[in-house]
């Protein structure tokens, strides 16, 4: 008991040291989520309403999208503590993720209730998300989903003692924390609901063991907090503010739809019909999608390509995982425990939504395979371990245990190497590193100018210049907005002496002491700028033959210029 607490407490050591250690430094920069993320709560905190001047909203409208209430309210008290400050807006998601690690133990020890082994294995589970990549990543910036996951195995290990143990109130716990997760990710309003269905369905001869009376109480509480969504459930910030990441309202497949129909013009109109509609493609859309999960480069070799959601070079687990995951999958079909079934349950509603949307397979919204996946990974290595000092000669399992040793400690360095020291230089980009610098410079000198022309093609989005320039959000909140686009993109056109818009370098050179912020590249040969900020210098190397060249490389970010 003592060493098992000891290790205990080196796994949650681990864990908090990784999701907190130069936390508001790396990743480095915020990207443009984050900053309205940050700036709305700063709003909320100064004046109770949003940027958009709503009091209090359910939904708040940013970008192409809406995003949910929960981590924008959840970071107005770190603001209060912090100040506006990147520490503060990434404190939510940290915070979150170390306290999934913790919950995950007493959640892994329900998992493996049943397995002889299952101290060593919860334990085994616990360390194996504490060092996992994807977790990490998601842990240490601003995203939604990383709050969602911990109440959705919050209100899982809250039903699981109603129903199991007969604990009075912990039904109702579990309603709550669902309702939490449906409110904290646009995605989770379809997830949610299908994981607490398959929780109900996995625990289905136990229920009687919850009062009846508490049913109907949560029941009633459940629905009252959930009546701001039945209403809005149509509206813009509601249901449908999802909708254009759906597969069957996508462009995509209409376009393949016509692409289809536009060969086969010379078949009788009704044939094409039947052969080619939206149905039918959107169902093979969905097949497909499904068939990108199974994806070895994603899950342990690279990992995602998006530039916010992965380091580029390594999985969304570690590559020694790979024969464990695939051991613990296959016992978890061959075994009849309940959360067994519960957690195949979870990864095929994970995936099988997930195929519902665009640009598969995403990180974000994946996110919940993780603790199916953390578990088989867990059991297939204590269950390998064990066939082979069953099975084996000692020497063989000394030989698998130390060749094991070797490349997780050569995988956990070349992970945490990619990710404090390649990863803030190799993406600074995709973070937006180079905005703060520009923020401060503009905040350091725009009473010299009147006015402050920036180029909406310039990819310096408004909300790191409120963001970092504390803009006072009551001037904000009388902004003119431009309409919104096809995707439901919208951009403030003027606020202050602040404008956004399509440079027009003829007649914007001619207005008087204005300051103009660009594109390095967008700028004309024949402008001067006055400055010019740069991403951090990265090195370089090339094969030419059988010849190496390494350079430096230097890639400007912004040029700001200045008019007479």
């Amino acid at each position: 008991m003592k060493n098992k607490i000891i290790f205990l407490g080196l796994i949650f050591i681990i864990a908090f040291a990784t999701r907190f250690y130069k936390l508001g430094d790396i990743p480095n920069g915020l990207y443009q989520d984050e900053t309205a993320i940050g700036y709305n709560a700063y709003s909320i905190l100064k004046t109770g309403k949003d940027e958009h001047n709503i009091r209090l909203p359910i939904y708040f409208k940013s970008f192409g999208d809406w995003k949910l209430p929960v981590y924008i309210y959840a970071t107005v008290p770190f603001v209060k503590l912090f100040g506006l400050t990147p520490l503060a807006v990434r404190m939510p998601s940290a915070l979150f993720g170390f306290f999934t690690v913790i919950l995950f133990y007493f959640f892994a020890l329900r998992v493996f209730g049943e397995h002889k082994e299952k101290e060593k294995i919860a334990l085994l589970a616990t360390l194996f998300l504490a060092i996992n990549p994807w977790h990490i990543h998601y842990s240490r910036a601003t995203f939604e989903v990383s709050i969602a996951l911990f109440f959705t195995l919050a209100g899982t290990y809250a039903w699981h003692l109603s129903f199991v143990k007969g604990r009075r109130g912990a039904f109702f716990l579990g309603v709550l924390c669902f309702i939490i997760s449906f409110y904290s990710y646009n995605l989770t309003r379809l997830l949610t609901p299908l994981m607490a269905g398959a929780v109900l369905y996995v625990f289905k001869s136990k229920l009687h063991k919850t009062a009846k009376n508490e049913y109907v109480i949560s029941i009633i509480i459940g629905f009252l907090i959930l009546v701001p969504f039945i209403l809005n459930v149509f509206t813009k910030g509601g249901y449908t503010s999802a909708s254009g990441t759906l597969i069957f309202s996508s462009a995509t497949v209409q376009a393949q739809l016509l692409e289809f129909r536009s060969y086969m013009i010379q078949l009788p109109p009704y044939l094409s019909k039947i052969l080619f509609n939206m149905p039918a493609l959107t169902l093979g859309h969905w097949i497909n999608n499904v068939g990108m999960y199974v994806n070895v480069p994603f899950f342990f070799i690279s990992g995602s390509s998006h530039g916010n959601h992965g380091i580029g070079n390594v999985g969304q687990f570690y590559l020694f995982e790979f024969p464990f995951i695939l051991t613990g999958l296959y016992l978890f079909i061959r075994n009849k425990s309940r959360f067994f079934q519960l957690l195949l349950w979870w990864a095929a509603i994970t995936v099988g939504i997930c195929a519902l949307t665009r640009d598969v397979p995403h990180a974000t919204r994946s996110f919940f395979l993780i603790p199916s996946l953390v578990s088989a990974s867990s059991l297939g290595c204590i269950s390998i371990i064990s066939y082979i000092k069953t099975h084996g000669k000692k020497q063989y399992a000394m030989f698998f245990l130390g060749t094991t040793l070797i490349c997780v400690l050569f995988a956990l360095a070349y992970y945490f190497a990619s990710y404090y020291i390649r990863f803030p230089i190799a993406y600074a980009r995709s973070w937006n590193a180079a905005d703060n610098s520009v923020a401060e410079f503009i905040k350091i000198h725009e009473k010299e100018y009147n006015s402050i022309i920036i180029d909406k093609n310039a990819g310096f989005p408004y909300t790191s210049l409120l963001f970092y320039t504390q803009y006072i959000p009551q001037d904000f909140q009388s902004a003119q907005w431009s309409k919104d686009d096809s995707e439901g993109f919208s951009y403030p056109i003027r606020f202050g002496k602040y404008e956004y818009k399509t440079i027009d370098w003829e007649s914007d050179m001619k207005r008087p002491h204005a300051l103009i912020v660009t594109k390095s590249e967008n700028l004309p040969k024949t402008i001067t700028p006055i400055t010019t900020f740069a991403y951090p210098t990265r090195p370089v190397v090339i094969a030419v033959k059988q010849e190496l060249f390494q350079y430096p490389v230097t890639e400007n970010a912004y040029s700001l210029v200045a008019t007479n």
